[in-house]
């Protein structure tokens, strides 16, 4: 028997989390403790459970506190629900030899050059892809395709410093672009054609199931920052049943082993193409999207199942669900009305607005320079929409010009 086994009450160390995710854990009533990098700022929950860190990259640091830590607390598992302390927390599993993810699987999508190449091991994708740490590398990646491609940091997340490049002239822009958003080192994947979706599963002891696709509505050409949302998608079941089939296959050859995955795909005619994908949920309340319309909390059933603890089966709230973004920009804001008529539309979840009277907005750069979003719910795909469209109708919002 382990020594964990005999401690009645096991404890969760968590590696960076956003507020919803502390509130399910608080409502689950569990022991945790969260490790919390001081960027992350966490409004509502600064309380004994948490231990700020200057960030998650100190890997040496991490690992030193978190072995005192586990001396005192006896943590069974870990869990990180955060972009950036995934690998931290898959390393200090295997350090700890307690339960959480591998680190394989989130070295494999974390690094977007890995998976790709780990992709093409595997004969799953056939798309033109290169490592790029120069403008030359870039350059030499377009006159070998002679076709458009996207170009991106390798570590990059939240549509930041992803750019489209369609000629030659593009690309120094391009470039300036990924760099400002990361380092040096990119990578150039070829333009897939096609509707894009993002796929959310859940992996459990390396046995996976898919729960939900969901549509997404982005700004296009040429940084593609997402607008919206909806789930579940228009597909058919021919589709659906193959997309489930490939995501499990690649969930298989990356050997994800605990917690949620979120996979971006492209669906050109019948042909399926991987984007890219995180061990983690879906942002942009793709992971609420996902529980009101299937029950699945993944957050939940990740932390149960880590701690061997039983949970109760939820049901989904509703049909179908939607997300839209405020994502303005090049303006200042001389006035917003209208945010409590929309609030009380039927079918309206929640406003999260951060639109205020003088505020100046300049260029959209990634996800993060949205301004919030109306999220709705309907007994149809077409009502959860046109609920959600109907409301961000009614927030009036005038503004004039603005160049910063």
């Amino acid at each position: 028997m382990e020594a964990y086994d005999i401690n009645p009450s096991p404890c969760l160390l968590v590696i960076g989390a956003r507020e919803h995710t502390l509130q399910k854990l608080k409502t689950m009533n569990i022991r945790y403790l969260l490790i919390q990098a001081q960027r992350d700022f966490l409004t509502a929950y600064l309380d004994e459970h948490v231990i700020f860190v200057d960030s998650y990259e100190n890997l040496s640091e991490l690992s030193r506190i978190t072995k005192q830590l586990h001396q005192i607390h006896h943590f069974r598992a870990i869990v990180s629900f955060t972009e950036f302390g995934l690998y931290p927390a898959a390393l200090i599993a295997e350090q700890l030899n307690i339960k959480g993810n591998a680190v394989f699987p989130v070295e494999h999508t974390r690094d977007k050059f890995k998976m790709r190449r780990l992709l093409e091991s595997h004969q799953l994708d056939s798309i033109a892809y290169q490592r790029c740490t120069t403008l030359e590398d870039v350059a030499v990646f377009y006159k070998q395709i002679k076709a458009p491609f996207i170009l991106k940091p390798i570590h990059g997340a939240g549509s930041l410093g992803v750019c489209y490049v369609n000629s030659l002239e593009n690309i120094p822009n391009a470039w300036n672009w990924a760099i400002q958003h990361g380092n040096q080192e990119l990578i150039a994947e070829e333009y897939l054609l096609g509707k894009e979706y993002s796929v959310e599963s859940l992996s459990l002891d390396g046995q996976h199931r898919v729960i939900a696709i969901t549509e997404k509505l982005t700004t296009g050409f040429p940084h593609f920052i997402e607008l919206g949302h909806h789930s579940p998608a228009y597909l058919t079941p021919e589709i659906q049943q193959k997309i489930q089939q490939l995501i499990l296959h690649f969930l298989e050859i990356i050997q994800h082993q605990n917690g949620p995955a979120h996979t971006e795909i492209k669906v050109h005619q019948d042909e399926i193409k991987i984007i890219e994908s995180q061990t983690r949920m879906g942002g942009d309340q793709i992971w609420e999207l996902t529980e009101l319309t299937t029950g699945v909390d993944v957050i939940s059933e990740t932390v149960f199942h880590l701690l061997g603890l039983s949970q109760n089966t939820k049901t989904k709230k509703a049909n179908a669900a939607a997300v839209s973004f405020f994502a303005r920009e090049f303006e200042e804001i001389l006035d917003i009305n209208g945010l409590e008529f929309a609030r009380n539309v039927p079918g309206i979840i929640r406003i999260d607005c951060t639109l205020k009277k003088g505020q100046k907005l300049g260029k959209l750069s990634s996800s993060l320079s949205r301004q919030g979003y109306i999220l709705g719910t309907g007994s149809s795909i077409d009502e959860a929409i046109s609920s959600v469209s109907f409301a961000m109708e009614h927030v009036h919002i005038t503004t004039k010009a603005y160049l910063d």
